[in-house]
């Protein structure tokens, strides 16, 4: 199973803020998509479920917040069993 993680950070964000979420989301397991600023993709076990995913998801994002000191964002993540494909 795959996840594709689309962040929006707030524009009130710093730099360093930004730099310590983003580094915090690749430490967790996460892989920038090429060419895409704010999308990223992660692999799951295939046994594992779509509530799980987004449950694992909603800590990594949570917890790359508060690490950061970055207090507003969106999210949006999309689970397949196909890895995202940038075109």
């Amino acid at each position: 199973m795959h996840a594709m993680l689309s962040l929006d950070l707030n524009e009130k964000v710093t730099g360093e803020e930004r730099r310590k979420f983003y580094g915090h989301i690749k430490d967790s397991g996460w892989v920038k998509i090429a060419k895409l600023s704010t999308a990223w993709c992660a692999t799951y076990k295939k046994t594992a479920t779509e509530e799980k995913i987004i449950a694992e998801v909603k800590v990594d994002v949570a917890a790359a917040a508060k690490y950061s000191g970055v207090s507003a964002y969106d999210a949006v993540v999309n689970i397949s069993q196909s890895r995202p494909s940038a075109i």
